[in-house]
Formats: C-alpha cells, sequence, structure tokens
C-alpha cells in the first residue's frame, strides 16, 4: 500500500485511513509474533505512531512519519512510559514481513 502513494490531502483521505487500519493490523501480527503487548496506535495527519510493551516489560515507541514518503522505513526507541514520545536512541527497521524478528528489542 506504501507504494501506490497517496492523494496529498488537508484531512486524512479515506486511502490513509484504509492504510491504517492495513498497517494496524499487519504491525500488531508482527509484534505479537514476539511476543509484545499493550499495543497504541495513533494515526496522525498522514502519519503513524503508538507504543508496544515488549515482552522483557521495556516500553517502545513506533513512527511512520510521513506514509507519502518514499522511504518504508519505521523509526523505533524505548520509551520510559506510553507518552514519553522522546525516549532513547534511534532505530529504523524496513518495513516488510518479519521486521519484528529484526527488531533490536529488549
Amino acid at each position: 500500500m506504501l507504494s501506490q502513494g497517496f492523494e496529498s490531502s488537508s484531512r486524512k483521505t479515506e486511502e490513509l485511513k484504509a492504510f491504517y487500519r492495513t498497517f494496524k493490523s499487519e504491525l500488531s501480527k508482527e509484534l505479537k509474533s514476539i511476543g509484545a503487548t499493550d499495543l497504541k496506535f495513533s494515526l496522525g495527519h498522514f502519519y503513524v505512531s503508538g507504543f508496544f510493551t515488549a515482552q522483557s516489560g521495556q516500553i517502545y515507541y513506533f513512527s511512520l512519519s510521513d506514509v507519502r514518503s518514499s522511504e518504508f522505513n519505521m523509526l523505533y526507541r524505548t520509551a520510559q512510559h506510553h507518552k514519553d514520545w522522546t525516549g532513547g536512541g534511534n532505530q529504523w527497521v524496513t518495513i516488510k514481513s518479519g521486521m519484528a524478528e529484526r527488531m533490536s528489542i529488549r
């Protein structure tokens, strides 16, 4: 869906909402496959972000900054709580099947 591109708009478009539903479902499956819990998602103006808790209890923040971009990487980093948007050092993972297993999650 990312490679199809998005119509730029001042509102959340139907294609963005459809992408969000699919991304949320697929990332949830990915994260649950590595034992993550407490998943929280947020849809902004052409960005998706949220938090999850790893099996170890460590909380992580993730962000897909602008889905209209041609880059298909997701930022993630440690967080102290579910409102810690500044957290630890930035790490990146390419958005594709099996990505949760490639993330450096402790």
